[in-house]
Formats: C-alpha cells, sequence, structure tokens
C-alpha cells in the first residue's frame, strides 16, 4: 500500500468537470452510531439511513455474491478493507443496489480474475483493487464519478481501460490510479475528463495507445513515466499545462540510478502555440502539428443547466478542432423564461425551461436545457424537541413538497427527507452538537426546482430532560416508563432516599425498567436524565421527581402438581417481600393458613386420594405480617396419587425383597407379580413400603408392580404396566 500512504498526504488534483460529493459513510457524515450485526459469512453494520455496508468478509469461498438487501435492508456499500488479503476470492458479484466501493476494499486480493461494477457505482476508495494481480480486465460504468488513489495500483494483468468522462480521479501528489499495471496495452480517456494525475500510468510498460479527450487542461508529471511502447501521443489544444514541477510526464524512463532517460523515437502530435508544442521542443522531441482551420463540432460546458428566477450564468463553448477559425450566434427557445447574449450569458427569468443554441459561421450545433426554478424555501425555526430539532419553513406557491439536506462533518450537503409538510423534527441529532440544515422545492416526481441557502440555519441539540409517564406496581417491584428522547445513548436513573439528595441507581439504554429494590408500604421517588454512551449526564432532570407507594400485589400460583409428596403448589416471586403464607380451603369454605416459607414453592402432604384441595398465598414480612392481598377464590386440584415406583428388588434367602417409594395420602400398598407371558396376580395388601415374596418361583424371571389403595381395599392409583424384573435364585 506504498501509494495509499502517498495519496493521503497529498492535496486534491480534480480529474472531473463536474463537482462531484464524495460519498461519507454515516460515522463521519452524521456522527451517530451504526449497528453492528453479521449475516452468513458477511459483517455489516447497519446505517442511520437504513441502508447495510458490508465491512467484512469471513468466509473462504471462491465465488461470492454480495446480497442487495439484509433482512429488507438495501446493501449500499463495499466498506473500507471488507475483503483485503483475501487469498481465496476468484469472482465476486455485486448488486445494483451497491454504490460505493470503499477504501483498499479488495486490496491485495491476488486470485481475483473477475468482479462486475454495476451502473449504480458512484465512487471506488483508494487502493480499493491495489495488487489484484490475475484481474484481467474491468468495465468502469460511466455512473463512477470518483476513483481515489492507486485504485487499480499493481493490476498486472488488466491490458486495456476505459476511463469515463465523469470520472474524478483523486489527484494527490501521486494519484498512481493504474501504475505499475504491467500489462496494460491501451487506454481510452472519455470526454469530460479535465486532468491527467500524476503518476497514473506509470510504468505501465507494455502501454502502446492512449485517447485523450479535448475537455483535458491539464497532464501532471510522470502521468507516462515509464510507458516504454508509448512511441507517440496526440495532445489537444485544450491541454494548456504540462506540469514540470515533480519530473517528467511522458517520453521518458529511469534507469536503476533514477536517472531520466529518453525513449528512443518518441513524438508528439498537437497543436501550433500549445502546450504540447513547447513540452516537445523543451524536451527535444518530434513535433507533429495537426493546425486546421474549419471547425467540425462544437460542444458547451453543460448540457443542461438549473438556475434560479434572476440569477445568471455563462456558459462555455468548446470547437474542434480547437484552431478553427469561425463566428457563433447564441439564441433561446424561449426568452420569457431564460435570455442569452452574444456572449453566452444566459439569464433566468421566470420559472420553466428554455432551450440555449449555439451555432457556428458553417452550421455546427451544440444545446443547453436550461431549467428555471421556484425561490428558495427559507427555514423559520429551529427547536430543541423531545424527537430531536424541529424544523419549520415558510410554504412556497408552486411547490408540491420540500426536501431537507443537512450539512456533514466532511463534505457537502446530504438529503435526509421529501416531505409535503412545512416542518419536521430531526430524530437523527446528536446531543451538543451543532446541526445545519438547507431546504429546496421540489415536484410530485422528486425533481428539484429550487435553489437553495448554501449557508444553511444552525442549531445546537440539547435534550430535554426525560418525564417518567408511569410507576406501575408489578410483581418485579415498581415499574418506571419515560419518553424517549432523540440523539440519546441512554438514561441514568436516581432515587430519594430517606434522608439526602437524589442516589443514581441504573443506567439503561432502555425507557422503561422495574426496580426490585422496593419495599412494602414504603413511597420511592424517582427521577431520571440523559447520557451519552461515555457514561456523561447530557440533559437536566425533574428536581421534584415521581412518586409510587409500593403495596406488594397478591402472588399468583402457577403451578399445581401431583407428585409423590403430594401437590406440589408453585407461585410466582414478589419484588421486596420477606416470604409468603399459604392457605387452603377448608370442608366449611373458609381459608385456613398453613405455611410460611421463604421459598416460591412448596409440597403439601396432607393430602387424600381424590380429594379436591384450593390454595391461596398472600405475602407476609420478616415479622410475619401480610403485606399483600390474595386471591379469594384460589386455584384447586384434585389429589390423584401417583404410580409408586419400585427402588429396589433383591434375592434373599426367604424369597424377592421387593422396596417400592412412599407416596402421600394413602393408607397403602398392593403388591403384584407375574411370569413370563402371564398376568398379574395380587401378592400383598400392605402399609409398607416394603414386603418378601417367598411365593416366588425359584428360577423364573419374575416381574413386580404396585398401586396404592385406601384402608377399604380399593386401588386409588395406577401402576406400571411394564414393572420391575428379577431371575429368583
Amino acid at each position: 500500500m506504498k501509494k495509499l500512504l502517498c495519496a493521503v498526504l497529498s492535496g486534491i488534483m480534480v480529474f472531473s468537470t463536474f463537482a462531484v460529493a464524495v460519498p461519507i459513510t454515516a460515522s463521519a457524515a452524521e456522527s451517530q452510531e451504526s449497528v453492528s450485526a453479521t449475516y452468513g459469512d458477511f459483517e455489516y453494520t447497519l446505517e442511520d439511513d437504513y441502508t447495510c455496508t458490508i465491512t467484512k468478509y469471513n468466509g473462504s469461498a471462491a465465488n461470492v455474491t454480495i446480497p442487495s438487501t439484509i433482512y429488507g435492508n438495501k446493501v449500499c456499500k463495499i466498506g473500507d478493507w471488507a475483503f483485503s488479503k483475501n487469498l481465496n476470492l476468484k469472482n465476486i458479484t455485486l448488486p445494483n443496489s451497491i454504490t460505493c466501493i470503499g477504501w483498499a476494499a479488495f486490496h491485495d486480493c491476488t486470485k481475483l480474475e473477475h468482479i462486475n461494477i454495476p451502473n449504480s457505482i458512484t465512487y471506488i476508495g483508494g487502493g480499493a483493487f491495489e495488487d489484484c494481480a490475475k484481474l484481467e480486465h474491468i468495465t468502469i460504468p460511466n455512473s463512477v464519478t470518483y476513483i481515489g488513489d492507486a485504485a487499480f495500483y499493481g493490476c498486472t494483468s488488466l491490458d486495456n481501460i476505459v476511463i469515463p468522462g465523469g470520472a474524478k480521479l483523486s489527484a494527490q501528489t501521486t494519484g498512481s490510479t493504474f501504475a505499475e499495471c504491467t500489462n496494460l496495452k491501451s487506454v481510452v480517456i472519455e470526454n469530460g475528463v479535465t486532468t491527467i494525475v500524476q503518476a497514473i500510468f506509470e510504468n505501465c510498460v507494455n502501454l502502446e495507445s492512449v485517447t485523450i479527450p479535448n475537455t483535458v487542461t491539464e497532464i501532471y508529471p510522470l502521468a507516462f513515466m515509464g510507458c516504454t511502447k508509448l512511441k507517440s501521443i496526440t495532445i489537444p489544444k485544450s491541454v494548456k499545462t504540462i506540469v514540470k514541477t515533480a519530473g517528467k510526464a511522458m517520453g521518458y524512463y529511469r534507469d536503476s540510478d533514477n536517472n531520466y532517460i529518453k525513449i528512443a523515437d518518441f513524438t508528439i502530435k498537437g497543436y501550433k502555440g500549445t502546450a504540447a508544442e513547447e513540452y516537445a521542443k523543451e524536451n527535444g522531441f518530434k513535433f507533429i502539428a495537426l493546425d486546421v482551420s474549419e471547425p467540425t463540432s462544437v460542444s458547451l460546458n453543460k448540457t443542461s443547466l438549473t438556475s434560479d428566477v434572476g440569477k445568471s450564468y455563462t456558459l462555455t463553448k468548446t470547437v474542434s478542432p480547437s484552431n478553427a477559425v469561425t463566428s457563433y450566434t447564441w439564441s433561446s427557445s424561449n426568452t420569457s423564461v431564460a435570455t442569452v447574449d452574444s456572449n453566452g450569458k444566459v439569464t433566468a427569468k421566470k420559472a420553466g425551461t428554455a432551450t440555449i443554441t449555439v451555432k457556428t459561421s458553417n452550421g455546427k450545433t451544440a444545446t443547453c436545457k436550461v431549467t428555471v426554478n421556484l425561490p428558495a424555501p427559507q427555514i423559520t425555526g429551529l427547536a430543541n424537541t423531545t424527537g430531536g430539532i424541529k424544523i419549520s419553513w415558510n410554504k412556497v406557491d408552486g411547490a408540491y413538497g420540500y426536501r431537507l439536506y443537512y450539512k456533514p462533518a466532511s463534505g457537502g450537503w446530504k438529503r435526509f427527507k421529501d416531505t409535503t409538510a412545512t416542518s419536521f423534527t430531526d430524530s437523527g441529532v446528536v446531543p451538543n452538537k451543532t446541526e445545519t440544515y438547507t431546504i429546496r422545492c421540489i415536484d410530485k416526481n422528486g425533481n428539484t426546482i429550487s435553489g437553495f441557502n448554501s449557508t444553511g440555519w444552525s442549531k445546537k441539540y440539547t435534550p430535554d430532560a426525560p418525564t417518567v409517564s408511569k410507576l406501575d406496581i408489578t410483581t418485579g417491584g415498581i415499574k418506571l416508563s419515560w419518553n424517549k428522547i432523540a440523539g440519546v445513548y441512554g438514561y441514568r436513573l436516581y432515587y430519594k432516599p430517606a434522608s439526602g439528595g437524589w442516589k443514581r441507581f441504573k443506567d439503561t439504554t432502555a425507557t422503561s425498567f422495574t426496580d426490585s429494590g422496593v419495599s412494602p408500604n414504603r413511597t420511592e421517588t424517582y427521577t431520571i436524565r440523559c447520557i451519552d454512551k461515555n457514561g456523561n449526564t447530557i440533559s437536566g432532570f425533574n428536581s421534584n421527581g415521581w412518586s409510587k407507594k409500593y403495596t406488594p400485589v397478591a402472588p399468583t400460583i402457577s403451578k399445581l402438581e401431583n407428585t409423590s409428596g403430594g401437590i406440589k403448589i408453585s407461585w410466582n416471586k414478589i419484588a421486596g417481600v420477606y416470604g409468603y403464607r399459604l392457605y387452603y380451603k377448608t370442608s366449611s369454605g373458609g381459608w385456613k393458613r398453613f405455611k410460611d416459607t421463604t421459598a416460591t414453592s412448596f409440597t403439601d402432604s396432607g393430602v387424600s386420594p381424590n380429594r379436591t384441595e384450593t390454595y391461596t398465598i398472600r405475602c407476609i414480612d420478616k415479622n410475619g405480617n401480610t403485606v399483600s392481598g390474595f386471591y379469594s377464590r384460589g386455584w384447586s386440584k384434585k389429589y390423584t396419587p401417583v404410580a409408586p415406583t419400585i427402588t429396589r428388588l433383591s434375592n434373599t434367602s426367604k424369597g424377592v425383597s421387593v422396596t417400592w417409594n412412599k407416596i402421600a395420602g394413602v393408607y397403602g400398598y398392593r403388591l403384584y407379580r407375574k411370569y413370563d407371558g402371564g398376568s398379574w396376580t395380587k401378592v400383598k395388601d400392605t402399609t409398607s413400603t416394603s414386603f418378601t415374596d417367598s411365593g416366588a418361583k425359584k428360577g423364573k424371571r419374575v416381574t413386580y408392580t404396585v398401586r396404592c389403595i385406601d384402608r377399604k381395599g380399593k386401588t386409588v392409583s395406577g401402576f406400571n404396566s411394564k414393572g420391575w424384573s428379577i431371575t429368583r435364585k
């Protein structure tokens, strides 16, 4: 990346006639946080405008397709260094949603052979494809308006390049855009390019032909240095300067001692009295003049022009060949909309469109469509609100709607909202940051139809203090809810202790929180203020606060289960209480207390088979005082004993010893046996949980099961139909 560092430190030279806004990342343009996540093998950030930037690829595939959307959000950018040094990547397909290929995005992808650059791309960052040695061909679409330094440096397999007319190369002291592309044979630079930047094709040793349009005005040092197969070059009359301050522009290579060596028989074709002729003479190169007298074409610096009523703009004509002798006439198709004088000065008269035409003496013409816009809207108010900065402006007659712009930290105005209203609240604000806005009119098709105030209007955003909107008593404690404040990272909660001032107790990014540190029948008082991501407070607070007395809610029994131990009762935890008091409903219908506990479950062993038990519960403090109500109907469960489980089978001298678990509430148990192929036979009724079966047949495999009985000998539980088996010895 030796060229990238130089590019960063150098000054900017323009490579296009058009002023193009370089894409800005959300963090730079808006000073807002992006949301980072993963999607398959891709890492991405969700920008503030709900577009996605691919920030990293973690896969190992040779063929990769970038998704056009991620969870419904359009993928618009390949981020800086996203695929850098990926040694597996051979082919990559970009969707038409991509507008930006970031800095060094595919740097040193040494196996990359193919990438499509869709017509949606406007920005190719510096070093984007640097040292992609196997990249044989690339098409730069006309949509591209910016190509950064060393973007294709060291792409040693590229054989031809067409640079679109709208492209702007980052022309710092070292451009080096296609330097060291040693297989490059031909270059076409399209109309619209104005500058050939420094070292752009340096050491392209196989370059044989270059097409330079008559829009180029400057050629910088080292532009074609070391292009030893470039034996001739045609320089149009439009080139006014061949910069000499940092080395020779063309016709030379450098030896191992960095001495300039002329390329043998190097020839410059151009026009008399131009920079081309001057350079040829200064360096002793052959010069072939191309002067002609009749114009073959005429063009204007703009094919379309937008202006506000009362404003003027002078169109610039260019004739080809540049030394042609001719006269010109200017005309307007609608002088009520726009007029033009003999020097190409266009004056806007009223809203509408007109076509301006320039005509040479031999009939060659060029035209420019002029659109005259409505007056620019004026912002009349900027106010801090809970939702952000509220922007208000005047209504403009004839406008369908309005387009709002904000000014990022660097670069020009950035569009962020279209609306038919005359106010809008910008929620994408940052505390203590000054935001600057401007606005223009649009028609119903979204076309801009007015100018705008280039200075804009500014407002420093200071967040309002949050307002606690609700205090609710819940099972978890007191739930606080408050309004969202635009642009803040989070909120700091305070409570007022029995003595002294406010005490901080919680930072959160949510707009609600449940305070579990409450005590029954105590009144809690709260307030809240905004914080940034570093934990600094960035708003005021309500000094009176908001208060609520905490009365615990009645517990809710969440589950009643039949178990071997009886009915297991489970209930929800209630914040701030010491414990719970359990009640059961007597046969007479009243509630009777039977258990205090600090747990949230209890098994009632005092149950009877097939009897329905009803329970309720309330909260108590450490002194045993009740501190909550209770559910008066309670929760009911019929107790059906579970089938006993045989826990042990063993052979003894007296027979087979059988042991099982105790079941709550039952009078006794009935033991059964069977032999293979036989049916169950009652062995014994007993109130014990074990029995030795002396009647089991020796040498036979015998299987046992057991069920519960009441005192009348009636079975009151099921049984395990498979049973448990042992061979009687």
